[in-house]
């Protein structure tokens, strides 16, 4: 397939591995020139808290917090040169965009410092994030496709926590507390994944 053909070009496509994580999102991509596109995700992030997967998560990156749940969305602009002219001959080169508004409400959690004593805790976040991502196609199909990227961004957190109550015996209803707290935090992000999905040129206008 030229060049020529991919202009004016929409990708629909799910990212698989994502789902591993309890993140369900759908992306359509639309290329407005040979050597730019557009991208678009809308999503959202289920708390997966003692599920196996979340279990298997946190036993390989020892990390991991899964009680957090909303929506997700990313914008993206990339860079669509076929073995380009970099070091890593990537296929693309995207700049992402991310806004994450996540929360729990009125979870439990023990105190890490005396045992034995509970709090009961509601919070929410937001969550922006700039990255940049490396993708190589798998795949090429005219209709299907896959692909697969690595990349790194920052991520700026601003949380409020409320506290609203605590207790001692694992009971964290014993006294109300409704103590609000604020937090800006700064996380560093590591994107590895792929693209699967179906491709479609647009018609031409008249």
């Amino acid at each position: 397939m030229t060049q020529a053909l991919l202009f004016k070009q929409l990708f629909v496509y799910l990212l698989p591995f994502n789902f591993l994580v309890g993140e369900y999102s759908l992306g359509m991509q639309y290329r407005f020139h040979e050597e730019w596109a557009a991208d678009l995700t809308f999503g959202y992030q289920d708390a997966i808290e003692g599920s196996p997967q979340a279990e298997l998560y946190q036993d390989v990156m020892r990390q991991g917090a899964f009680y957090y749940s909303g929506p997700v969305a990313k914008l993206s602009v990339l860079s669509l040169v076929p073995r380009g002219p970099n070091p890593l001959r990537t296929d693309y080169n995207q700049l992402e965009l991310g806004y994450r508004y996540l929360g729990f409400d009125s979870l439990d959690f023990m105190d890490e410092e005396e045992a034995g004593k509970m709090f009961n805790i509601t919070e929410r976040m937001h969550a922006v994030n700039v990255s940049w991502k490396a993708g190589y196609i798998i795949i090429p199909r005219e209709v299907f496709e896959m692909n697969g990227f690595v990349g790194f961004g920052l991520q700026m957190r601003f949380k409020e926590t409320t506290v609203n109550s605590y207790g001692y015996n694992f009971d964290a209803h014993q006294f109300d507390k409704n103590e609000t707290t604020n937090a800006l935090q700064f996380v560093p992000l590591f994107h590895a994944g792929v693209k699967i999905g179906l491709k479609t040129r647009l018609p031409e206008q008249p």
